[in-house]
């Protein structure tokens, strides 16, 4: 079983980490099993460390379920893609957001009173 290091290189201010495209694209040719298990390990050692990690663990069960939704590794690109555009683009999306602009602001929200309905159960 391969199992990468990760090699850590601090600049002030940066954080790079070593990649090794070639030894990661032989792992993944030569057995595609490691490949998987160092990849998700890599990635939530990365989400891990972040303060927002909830979230991001949450972002990248989403992007798991379309890569595994995906018949090719191309179907799986375009599905990405499409998610960021949308995430940027989209209606509620990040372009909107910074100009102000919130999906249904305009929109009032009808109120429903449960409070009769739940006297009603419990009689």
């Amino acid at each position: 079983m391969y199992l990468l290091q990760k090699e850590v290189v601090v600049v002030p201010g940066i954080s790079k980490r070593a990649f090794d495209f070639d030894k990661w694209k032989e792992m993944a040719e030569t057995n595609p099993e490691a490949f998987e298990f160092n990849r998700k390990r890599l990635i939530d050692s990365l989400i891990s460390q972040t303060k927002h990690s909830d979230r991001l663990k949450r972002l990248q069960w989403r992007i798991d379920v379309e890569r595994d939704r995906s018949k090719t590794p191309m179907l799986a690109c375009v599905r990405l893609s499409s998610m960021m555009l949308d995430s940027v683009y989209g209606e509620a999306g990040l372009a909107n957001a910074l100009n102000g602009k919130c999906p249904d602001e305009d929109k009032a929200a009808e109120v429903v009173d449960l409070s009769s309905h739940r006297q009603h159960r419990q009689d």
